[in-house]
């Protein structure tokens, strides 16, 4: 059985992938910040689908990575997709952003998904190869007042798609990122309700429709895909948004 680690798996996005990757047939590695709680009854509902391992820990800290890879590969012998889905949406107007908000951004949202991809990557090329999805932003594409920060991480994480797509390619290891506008989740329900107007299909998207996305691109339906940043926004990208953040 092939192995899915998803990172932020316990509520939006990351929930609606882990779900799905469980119907898909993979076994899980549910990736939380932590043990508390709260993570507790989405990992019963995912238990009941398939084969799950609960790892957690603070992807602040530059040791987390290999703490999160060892455990999955400890429980379920292997990974053969990773998806990148943990991050801090930092917002703030551009002359209140401090060093700490820059640095606790760019830890979560870029230097965790480099050091996971180097992980899990290692053991993919040893095992005939895998995929990696990296969750990004349609911030990736186009800035908002009040993200600067947030953004910029976003754009970076993009670029790290494009060239680990790039070096990864010889180990049949395929890297892409999704890049969704607004998706309505506990976290920015009210975000997302203000800014129905701004979004031409008139509603904010649903974690689902993220979570089939990433099942194609981690098929063998996509084999040939790689290096790409697929934009799930209603279209909002053809638009300027005034909203700040």
């Amino acid at each position: 059985m092939k192995v899915a680690l998803v990172t932020g798996a316990n509520t939006g996005i990351g929930l609606a992938i882990a779900h799905r990757l469980l119907d898909d047939g993979f076994a899980l590695g549910y990736a939380t910040q932590g043990d508390d709680d709260r993570h507790k009854g989405p990992l019963d509902e995912l238990r009941a689908k398939g084969d799950v391992a609960w790892v957690y820990g603070n992807l602040s800290d530059p040791a987390t990575p290999q703490k999160l890879v060892d455990g999955v590969i400890d429980e379920l012998g292997r990974i053969d997709v990773l998806v990148n889905n943990a991050g801090l949406s930092t917002a703030k107007p551009f002359f209140e952003f401090t060093v700490q908000d820059f640095d606790l951004t760019f830890a979560v949202d870029v230097r965790a998904a480099l050091l996971l991809s180097q992980l899990a990557a290692g053991h993919m090329r040893n095992n005939g190869g895998g995929s990696i999805v990296n969750i990004t932003s349609v911030h990736e594409h186009i800035p908002r007042p009040d993200f600067a920060v947030y953004a910029s991480a976003k754009a970076a994480l993009g670029m790290l798609t494009r060239s680990a797509a790039l070096e990864l390619a010889a180990h049949n290891i395929r890297v892409n990122a999704v890049a969704p506008g607004v998706i309505a989740t506990p976290r920015n329900e009210k975000d997302a309700e203000s800014l129905n107007p701004e979004v031409p299909l008139g509603r904010p998207g649903k974690p689902e429709e993220v979570a089939a996305l990433v099942s194609w691109l981690v098929s063998n339906e996509a084999a040939y895909v790689t290096g790409s940043s697929y934009v799930m926004d209603g279209g909002m990208i053809q638009q300027v948004v005034n909203v700040p953040a």
